[in-house]
């Protein structure tokens, strides 16, 4: 999988998540939100189904990380707060997911 195939979640991860993340946002979940308010609802349902490609297609957390840090270019370091990038993208997930419901 390369950037190429999830341009959404790329435009997410990189775009979103990015060095200064901190200066725009209090949480990481409060990234993810303002994507939400940001973005049209099919872009997020388009970075939701790419979520799920890689949560997919991804068992190992060494390709993980590669596939997020290297490729995707996400700043965010999840590692301080998450025990993988799995139980991350779940999370970003689930949060993505809770929005649309309560549109």
């Amino acid at each position: 999988m390369t950037k190429e195939n999830l341009p959404n979640l790329f435009q997410f991860l990189a775009g979103y998540f990015h060095e200064d993340w901190r200066c725009d946002n209090e949480t990481e979940d409060d990234v993810t939100r303002r994507f939400i308010t940001e973005s049209p609802s099919e872009t997020v349902a388009k970075v939701k189904n790419e979520i799920n490609l890689v949560l997919n297609n991804f068992y190992n957390e060494k390709e993980m990380q590669a596939f997020l840090f290297d490729e995707i270019k996400c700043a965010y370091y999840y590692l301080y707060a998450w025990p993988s990038g799995k139980s991350w993208l779940e999370h970003v997930l689930a949060v993505l997911c809770e929005a649309n419901e309560k549109t």
